[in-house]
Order: structure tokens, then C-alpha cells, then sequence
């Protein structure tokens, strides 16, 4: 095996602090997994007695690509299939906890951890129970009484709410705490209340969503890592079990770690145990709506007992696209306006090309092509070009991969109606995906069709999601699915489809002489499925979905293989079905088909999804629509960048920034955080000489910056970057002021192509 330089000083590791800074397509997860393969092949390990290298990681999916990589790696050198545990930073917390408490309850209860959709549930109803208890006080925070005003304010409550909680509970803050404090004044001298209203008014909203988890009896993911760490400070016997069983911990995408993930992780190295972290300060892109935040991995960087190393070559990007991020981050570190900027976005490290005869060669510079262009306008110019260039790419070269990155979810809404009227081959990945959306569409129309079963258009709807998952029972040519549809508006009486002599009946339910001897015997069919979807109606409704699933994608039709893929997702609707029937016990069919139809229309994820995009992989001949954000860990031969505006990427604290929210004044989630550290310790954690908002922009520039070098790292072989000089944002058009990055890459790519020009609309 022909290992690079650096990554042969890594294998060297044996013991202590160590901080690998890797760069993208650096390959880390190949190096950690033979890093852990060299530790136990070396004997740094005895798993006889139960010693295991323990390899904590951020996604699901990733603790698969570690398995199978270190299990190949270890059938390579016959040595045993054992001594490496491979887990999510969740799935540790709750193996500690578990083993503090012998395997049994935590509290009275067996321990249950709510998924994304309960606590975005549960957070919900706590926002709307204290609006409802303290109505005028929520409403004096708004200029005015306008409903246009209550309406967005309700929904940034609950966005100022949930990283507020976020914030509290990494600082091992219990809402009763924040709420005497309130009531006593600040850590510095006592203050009127009145001074933290928001903190009062947030810090409200947690208790009654922490009472909420307790009266259903579950921790979110903040407790679960809380409980964890305290139960490792507080017992010594835990301390020393878990040093034993894991004397090495290797950590990836160390970047993103929080608070509470390095408390937890010194507990469980101990202050002179081996640990191991790699990741990129520079892809650091969850800062501003997570607790992560780059300066703690790069606070452990420099810590004296901390050796440091890079990962500096990447194979995946051709020159022409890698040293375009390499000159961002030089502007960035060196001459952007705002000195806080220049401090804090990025770490300064170079991406180098692979050495000569390395296994993952750098796509050829004569291959390459970087490209930035300028539109008139976003909606009606960029969006459209964007959209028709990368599907005459795609279709140009089916084996090569392609991806269109937006800013925002809502942009990416705005670019879906173009790739359909294109008749795009794409994934789309802002909604979840394709086919649990389908899913759950076809499962919500016939809920639907089951609680009114004398709507015609349930029964249209039933065959148009039936026609879209491909079920045989519709199986027709599309004109006739469109003659089909007709008569199904026309029927008189639509139960009149599931009786045992439908032939006859149809002759009743249509009017006379429409239909022809084809179409009936269509009909009758599709007559036939909705009798066997019928009986099952009277089964509780977990388990009418697990039915329903079955009879749509466990049965297939003659020389047809079963839709195992689909028939997962309707068993995880079966699932969410059961958890929101715990919550809302007295939901019925047409409140549960419109929970499935916010699925199908992307407003909402199925709960417990998320790994269904996090280990999607870009397929060739298709296009990847997602955002910057969910770009992250993956890569694609081309890539388009749009809406790289000064709106997207500002250049000073005084340009209006996408979120910030105008009519509050600024950025209250940045605020409250800002005044709940003041509150408590004295010390807001703000930039010297800047308030809370601007500190929040300076973040915000930061991410952002980090997320177009993350953009421009995901391409192989070509580039294309663009912008527009007129946006629409809430029916209003603004002139959109181009970004000082975007000139800095229009620079760089005259000097390396000279002759080189940007297009412009």
C-alpha cells in the first residue's frame, strides 16, 4: 500500500494528545480506520481482555464506512474481527449512561431518546403554551400588531427558542436557574427583569419543554450527551471501566464537536489518555444554528500538550478548482474588511495535490473547467440557465456526476419547477428524498380516501400517487391514465367501486356510453385494490400503515421484484404514526394523512429519516439539487454554485444579511444567547467592542465564507459560480450587491486561464 507522507507520520501514532487539521478529499476516514488497524496489529491493544479502539464519529452512515473499512483492512492481515468499537457520539452517551446504571432505567423509566420530529413537536407545543399564557408579553417584543408581523414572530420564537436550549443546556443550565436569575439580577449587580425579557421569555419556553420530555418520559439529544458527561465526572469506577475498555479514542469531523461533546470526551480519556481528533476547522458550516462552533477544535489545536498534524493532500479536485479555495482562504486570513473575519473564518493551511503515482490522482487541469457568471436577475435569469446548463451537462456526459448547490432551501424550491419542465434526471435532497415522499403521498391519499370514501377527489388523488409509485394496478398508457382520471370525476357514487360485481356497478356509477370496454375493465381493477385497501380499514392505524405497506410494495405482480426500498418507508411511517398518536392521542385519519401529506410535500421530514439523505451518494447521469450546507461529505464531477451575492456572503456588518430579522432589530437568537451568558456569568461572549448581533454577523460572514470553500472543494472537474444583480425576496425586488469573494475568484481565474472572461447576462 503507497501511503503519502503525511499520512505515513499519522500511522506512526502510539499514544497521547494529538489534532490532525485535514483538508477536504484528504482521505481521513480511510487514514483513521488504518490508523486503528495499525494500533491493534501493532499490539497496542489486547482485545482478549476486552480493550477496544473506540472511534466516535458524527453520521450514522459514517460508522458503516468505518466498519467495513477497518473489516476489510483486518481480513487483509488475518488478524481477528475484533478491538474496534465504531459509534455516533449518541450512541455513546447512551452506552454510558446505560452501563452507569446497570443496564436498567435511568430515573424510573427505561431510557428513551426523542427523535428530531418528537422535539421539534414537543418544542412546538411548549412555544405555543407560553404564547398562550403570556400573550402580551410576547407580543411587546414586535413594532407593531400587524398579523404579517405575529405570524413571522411566531416562527422565529420557536427558531430563537430552540438555540437558546441548545446554548443553556451546553452550559449545563436548568431553566429554573436561568428564571431565579432573572429574578435576582445579573451576575455583576442586580438589574430589573425587565432588562432580560427575552431571556425570561425563552428560559419559559424551555421549562415547559423540558416538563414536557419528562411527562413523556424521554431526553432529547442534549440531555442524553448532559447526563452522559455528568455520570462520567461524577464516578470514578465509570472513569476507570471505560479507560480500560477504550484506552485509544480516535474522533472524527472534530470540527463540528460542542461543548458538551469534549466534556464528554475528556471524561472518557481521562487528562493523559490517548485521543486522537481530526477534522477541518474550515469546513466548519453548523456554527450559526448549532452549538458547534470551530473555535473549539481549534482552541484544542493549541494546547500545549497537543501534537499537531496536517493532512494536506487531496486527490479530488483538479488544480484549477483547489487553488481557487486556497486563494479564498489567503484573502479571507489576510485582507478581508472586517479584522474579526480575518481571524476567525478560517485556519490558514494550503490544499496540496497528491504526490506523482498516488492511488487518487488530481483530475487534469486540460479537463478542468471554472467558470463564474452573472446574471440579470435570480428568478427569471439565473435560476432557469442554471437549471438547463446542468441538465445539457448531465445528458452531455451520463457517467459524470452533477449537483446545483443554492443558499437556501427556498431557492432550491424556486429551482425544482425548472429541472421538471427540462424533464431533469435528478435527486432531490431538500425535501428527503424522492421516494419516501411518494410514499408517503400514496399513503396519505388512501387515509384520506378511507375517512371520506364518497369523495371523488380522494379517489383521483388515490390514482394519480398510485400511478406515481408505479403500482400495477394502474399500469396504463398515460393517455388513458389521463381518461382514466376523467371518469373517475364523473363516477355518481364512488363506493360503488368496492362492491364484488363492480362491472355491474360501474355500469350504474358512469354515466352511459363514456367509457369504453378497456377503461372498465380498468376501473374494475383499480376497484379491485381499493376492496383489499377497505378491509383493512377497521385496524388500528400503525398497523393499517404496516398493512397498507405491504399491500402496496410486499406483493407484487407476476415477474416484478418486491420494493424493499419503499416498503422501509412505509414502515417508518408506521412508526412515526405510533409516536404521534402517543403525543396527539386523539388524531384521527384526516389529522395523520395530513401529517403524511406535509412529508410528501417536503414541509415536514419523517422522523428518523435523516439517514436517508446523510448517506446518499451522488449517482452518475443524475443531478444532486441540495443546499451548500447538505453538500457536506460528499463530491460530484460538476458542480453549480448560484446566488453567491452580497446578500448570501456580506462584506461588512452593516449590509443586510439573509435571517437577520429587520423588524426585531437584528438577530435575537444571537441576542438572547448574548444575554443569557451575561445573565449568568457576567461575560456575553461577544467580540470586544461589538453587541450581540454584530457578533452574529461576524459569525454569519464566517460560516458563509466557509461554506463556499466547502462549495468549491465538492467539484472534480468543473466549476460554474454564479450571482445575480436583482433578487425577489417577499414580492419585493431589491438590487443584490456582488460579494468581495466572488472578485477575489474572478481574479484568481484571469491570472490562471489569462484571456479568461466571466460571463455576464
Amino acid at each position: 500500500m503507497r501511503l503519502r507522507s503525511a499520512q505515513r507520520e499519522i500511522l506512526t501514532y502510539r499514544g497521547g494528545r494529538t489534532a490532525i487539521s485535514a483538508v477536504p478529499g484528504s482521505g481521513k476516514t480511510f487514514t483513521l480506520a488504518l490508523l486503528a488497524t495499525e494500533l491493534l496489529s501493532d499490539g497496542m491493544l489486547e482485545p482478549a481482555r476486552g480493550e477496544e479502539v473506540l472511534i466516535v464519529t458524527y453520521m450514522t452512515a459514517s460508522v458503516e464506512a468505518f466498519r467495513s473499512r477497518i473489516r476489510q483492512q483486518l481480513l487483509e492481515r488475518e488478524l481477528p474481527l475484533r478491538g474496534v468499537d465504531v459509534r455516533t457520539l449518541h450512541s455513546l452517551s447512551l452506552e454510558i449512561i446505560r452501563t452507569a446504571s446497570g443496564y436498567a432505567t435511568v430515573g424510573n423509566s427505561q431510557l428513551i431518546v426523542a427523535d428530531e420530529s418528537q422535539q421539534g413537536h414537543y418544542l412546538a407545543t411548549a412555544v405555543n403554551g407560553w404564547i398562550e399564557a403570556n400573550h402580551s408579553f410576547w407580543q411587546a417584543f414586535l413594532p407593531e400588531s400587524a398579523d404579517r408581523f405575529k405570524v413571522r414572530w411566531r416562527r422565529i420564537t420557536e427558531q430563537t427558542a430552540r438555540a437558546f436550549i441548545r446554548a443553556a443546556k451546553n452550559e449545563r443550565l436548568r431553566p429554573e436557574r436561568i428564571l431565579a436569575r432573572v429574578q435576582a439580577g445579573s451576575a455583576d449587580s442586580p438589574t430589573q427583569s425587565s432588562d432580560y425579557a427575552l431571556v425570561q421569555m425563552l428560559a419559559g419556553i424551555y421549562w415547559r419543554y423540558q416538563h414536557i420530555l419528562e411527562r413523556q418520559g424521554v431526553v432529547d439529544y442534549d440531555d442524553l450527551i448532559w447526563q452522559a458527561a455528568q455520570q462520567m465526572e461524577e464516578r470514578a469506577d465509570l472513569r476507570q471501566a471505560f479507560a480500560e475498555r477504550w484506552p485509544f479514542v480516535l474522533e472524527d469531523e472534530a470540527q463540528d464537536s460542542i461543548p458538551l461533546q469534549e466534556d464528554l470526551l475528556e471524561a472518557v480519556t481521562g487528562p493523559s489518555g490517548n485521543w486522537i481528533r481530526v477534522g477541518d476547522p474550515n469546513q466548519s458550516i453548523t456554527s450559526t444554528f448549532t452549538a458547534a462552533h470551530p473555535r473549539h477544535f481549534l482552541a484544542f489545536l493549541r494546547r500545549p500538550n497537543v501534537k499537531t498534524l496536517p493532512l494536506p493532500n487531496s486527490g479530488r479536485s483538479a488544480p484549477l478548482i483547489f487553488e481557487a479555495a486556497n486563494r479564498l482562504v489567503e484573502w479571507a486570513c489576510n485582507s478581508h474588511p472586517v479584522e474579526e473575519v480575518r481571524e476567525r473564518a478560517f485556519r490558514p493551511q494550503t490544499i496540496l495535490p497528491t504526490p506523482p503515482g498516488d492511488a487518487q490522482p488530481n483530475p487534469s487541469d486540460h479537463d478542468a473547467t471554472f467558470r463564474i457568471r452573472v446574471f440579470r436577475h435570480r428568478e427569471e435569469r439565473e435560476i432557469p440557465a442554471v437549471a438547463h446548463a446542468a441538465t445539457a451537462y448531465v445528458r452531455r456526459y451520463p457517467e459524470q456526476t452533477v449537483a446545483i448547490l443554492v443558499p437556501t432551501n427556498e431557492v432550491g424550491y424556486d429551482t425544482v419547477p425548472h429541472l421538471d419542465q427540462l424533464r431533469a434526471p435528478y435527486d432531490d435532497l431538500l425535501r428527503g428524498s424522492g421516494r419516501q415522499r411518494d410514499v408517503a403521498a400514496v399513503v396519505s391519499a388512501l387515509l384520506t380516501l378511507i375517512a371520506d370514501p364518497l369523495s371523488n377527489q380522494a379517489l383521483v388523488d388515490v390514482y394519480v400517487k398510485l400511478h406515481d409509485v408505479e403500482h400495477e394496478t394502474v399500469s396504463v398508457s398515460h393517455e388513458m391514465a389521463d381518461r382514466l382520471k376523467i371518469l373517475l370525476r364523473s363516477i355518481h357514487e364512488p363506493e360503488l367501486l368496492l362492491f364484488a360485481d363492480r362491472r355491474q356497478q360501474l355500469s350504474r356509477a358512469l354515466p352511459t356510453g363514456i367509457a369504453s370496454e378497456e377503461e372498465k375493465a380498468a376501473l374494475e381493477k383499480l376497484g379491485g385494490f381499493l376492496a383489499q385497501v377497505f378491509a383493512l380499514a377497521s385496524l388500528p392505524p400503525g398497523d393499517l400503515i404496516l398493512s397498507l405497506g405491504d399491500l402496496l410494495f410486499a406483493d407484487p405482480a407476476p415477474n416484478r421484484q418486491s420494493d424493499s426500498a419503499s416498503l422501509t418507508v412505509a414502515y417508518q411511517l408506521s412508526h412515526a404514526v405510533r409516536r404521534w398518536l402517543d403525543t396527539q392521542p386523539e388524531w384521527r385519519l384526516p389529522e395523520l394523512a395530513s401529517q403524511m401529506s406535509s412529508i410528501a410535500s417536503g414541509r415536514q421530514s419523517l422522523p428518523g429519516s435523516y439517514s436517508d439523505t446523510a448517506g446518499f451518494q451522488p449517482r452518475p447521469g443524475r443531478i444532486t439539487l441540495t443546499t451548500q450546507h447538505g453538500a457536506k461529505g460528499m463530491e460530484w464531477d460538476a458542480v453549480y454554485l448560484l446566488g453567491i451575492d452580497g446578500f448570501w456572503i456580506p462584506d461588512d456588518l452593516q449590509a443586510g444579511f439573509l435571517g437577520v430579522h429587520q423588524f426585531l432589530g437584528g438577530d435575537p437568537a444571537a441576542e438572547a444567547v448574548a444575554q443569557l451568558r451575561l445573565l449568568m456569568y457576567g461575560d456575553a461572549g461577544l467580540y470586544p467592542g461589538r453587541d450581540a448581533t454584530e457578533s452574529a454577523h461576524i459569525d454569519v460572514i464566517s460560516e458563509r465564507l466557509r461554506l463556499l470553500y466547502v462549495g468549491i472543494t465538492r467539484a472534480r472537474r468543473f466549476l460554474q459560480i454564479s450571482r445575480s444583480r436583482a433578487v425577489r425576496r417577499y414580492g419585493r425586488e431589491y438590487d443584490a450587491t456582488p460579494t468581495a469573494a466572488l472578485g477575489v475568484l474572478h481574479r484568481y481565474l484571469q491570472h490562471a486561464r489569462p484571456g479568461e472572461r466571466s460571463d455576464h447576462d
